[in-house]
């Protein structure tokens, strides 16, 4: 029994150098550890240099030509210009007054603005006034208007501005024969009838 263990031991010690032989050159290679350079980061740029520090200019005064006068310290006379007024700020031309709208003869606003009446203002009995400003053209038609004073009710607000615009007919503004457009004030009432 020792001779076969022992000769199982010589194979293998053999079997374990022949394969030593031939393959250990190969698993060399394998296994060389190679070492690999690091490479060196870039050292870090300096700081940009700080801005130079801001130093105003000078302060210049204008020279101003003064009379020289002989004489003792005591007598001389010291002459101080005398300093230009600031021009006074440019005014805005002032606009042009709103005047008091005249309806053009011939036009009945009243009748012709009835059918603009809010019908959720009929159902729920709301009455009003409200102020308005109209842009009365040349022509005398209405070509822009602005609530100035709100009857409280939007609707009625609205409606007002809407029949104005459409069916109103005023004087225009006449600077000497020519008329113009301006802007105008009108008070329009919204009332309920039985």
């Amino acid at each position: 029994m020792s001779v076969v263990i022992g000769a199982h031991v010589a194979f293998a010690i053999g079997l374990i150098a022949a394969s030593a032989v031939k393959y250990v050159p190969q698993l060399r290679e394998m296994l060389d550890a190679k070492l690999i350079k690091h490479e060196e980061e870039p050292p870090p740029k300096e700081p940009p240099p700080p801005p130079p520090d801001f130093k105003p200019p000078p302060i210049q005064t204008p020279s101003l030509d003064l009379p020289v006068v002989a004489g003792p310290p005591s007598e001389r006379a010291v002459v101080v210009p005398k300093a230009e007024p600031a021009p006074p700020p440019a005014a805005k031309p002032a606009p042009p007054p709103i005047t008091q709208a005249r309806v053009a003869k011939g036009s009945n606003l009243g009748e012709a603005c009835s059918s603009y009446y809010p019908s959720a203002s009929r159902r729920l009995s709301e009455e009003g006034s409200v102020v308005l400003l109209v842009f009365v053209a040349p022509s005398g038609r209405v070509s822009e208007t602005k609530v100035e004073t709100s009857s409280g009710i939007g609707r009625l607000d609205e409606a007002a501005q809407k029949c104005v615009t459409a069916q109103g007919r005023f004087e225009p503004q006449k600077v000497g024969n020519e008329a113009v457009g301006s802007w105008q004030r009108m008070k329009w009432t919204w009332r309920l009838t039985s």
